[in-house]
Order: structure tokens, then C-alpha cells, then sequence
């Protein structure tokens, strides 16, 4: 399950592969990675520890795009990897527990700055999406490029797989995720450059695809 399984059809994984490899291979995004691999519940078909390295790959993939240097790449990676760690131990509120197994890991470390390790903690917390009005609160410079990694399954061509994985763990009827998923997308939008250049064109076809589905579905 690593980043040679992990290509979704965006030419710049391939691009930037070598970034990706890097930031992947660094000692603390592969001991969260193997700890999510091991520990996360099979109930979790869509918060599963594929999701995280989908999500760390991405990241690194879009920062690089946007020209981010390899010390911002690292940081957003780490968010990447911990930002669904929470779910090791709960649902509700993982986005918190994500972030201080962060802070601990990254304090143990001895790399990083009181300023990396507040930085990644609060792109952490960034990721819990608004019940309503804009999707996300964004507090960090960083954020933007983990935001758009998180949902990039809206602007990718395995959106509906996606979503049918996400319904099978909430264990809700597929026509009300994709009501949800709707109103998830018109209220979203792409925080980052490179998210809007890779992603937009997809999501605006997934759009015509769920719209199509729940017209359809109401029919019946």
C-alpha cells in the first residue's frame, strides 16, 4: 500500500514521484503509516490507512506543484499522514487526537521548531470540515495544499468509489451520501493553485454524474 500502488490518474504523482518518495520514506510518516496499517478497524472502509498515504501523496504532490520547498513539503506531509490518526481510538473528534499524536511525535523528533510542530497541529484541526457555509476554516499557509489533498476524491475518477466506501462506513443508504456529497460540492472549493489546475475539470464531470444520479433516483 505504498506510493507505488497509488497513482488516480493525475500525471503529477508521476511527476513529482520523486518528492512523493522522499517525504514517504521519512522516519516519521512511515511509523505513523505502519501504526495506521495495523491499528486502524476494517469497519473503516473509507478512513482506512490507504485514505492517509492517498492523502500524503497527494499533498506532497500538489505543494510540489506549487513550487513549495523541501522543509514545507515534509511538514505538509506529516499533517497528511497524522490527519485521520484520531481514528486509532474515536470518531468524534479525531481531527484533535490526530493532532497531538503529532505534536508528540514531532516533539520526540528533535528536527522540528515549536513554530513546525504548532503549524502542523493546526493544519490538522483545518481538515474538520463546517457543517454548513464554507468547507473548511483555514488558519495556516499550508492548509490550503492538505485541504485540497483530503478532498481530492471529488476532482479524481474514482469519486463515485469513493463515495460508496464512505457510505458503507457510516452505513447510510447510498442516495443520501450522495445527497451529501452534493451539498459537500457546492459549497467547496479548491484552496490551492494546483488543486484547482488537477482537480476542478474532474469535479465538475463527478457533478454532472451525481446530479444525473440523484435525478434518476428520484424517479423511482
Amino acid at each position: 500500500m505504498r506510493s507505488a500502488e497509488v497513482n488516480l490518474q493525475l500525471p503529477i504523482h508521476e511527476e513529482y514521484k520523486q518528492q512523493i518518495e522522499r517525504v514517504k520514506k521519512d522516519p516519521i510518516i512511515a511509523a505513523i503509516a505502519a501504526e495506521l496499517t495495523s491499528n486502524l478497524g476494517s469497519e473503516l472502509s473509507y478512513h482506512s490507512a490507504k485514505h492517509s498515504d492517498d492523502v500524503t501523496g497527494m499533498a506532497v504532490a500538489l505543494g510540489s506543484c506549487d513550487g513549495l520547498n523541501d522543509h514545507k513539503l515534509l511538514l505538509l506531509g506529516i499533517a497528511a499522514a497524522y490527519h485521520d490518526a484520531g481514528f486509532i481510538k474515536q470518531r468524534a473528534d479525531h481531527e484533535v487526537i490526530g493532532a497531538n499524536l503529532s505534536k508528540a511525535a514531532m516533539e520526540a523528533d528533535k528536527r522540528f521548531s515549536s513554530e513546525d510542530i504548532n503549524l502542523v497541529y493546526r493544519m490538522i484541526l483545518d481538515t474538520k470540515l463546517n457543517p454548513s457555509g464554507p468547507s473548511h476554516d483555514i488558519t495556516t499557509p499550508l492548509s490550503p495544499w492538505l485541504l485540497d489533498s483530503d478532498l481530492a476524491n471529488l476532482g479524481r475518477t474514482d469519486f463515485l468509489k469513493q463515495t460508496k466506501l464512505l457510505a458503507n462506513e457510516l452505513q447510510m443508504p447510498l442516495d443520501s451520501m450522495l445527497e451529501e456529497s452534493l451539498s459537500l460540492m457546492n459549497r467547496h472549493r479548491w484552496q490551492s493553485p494546483s488543486g484547482n489546475q488537477n482537480l476542478q475539470v474532474q469535479k465538475e464531470k463527478n457533478k454532472e454524474v451525481l446530479l444525473e444520479m440523484l435525478a434518476s433516483s428520484r424517479k423511482v
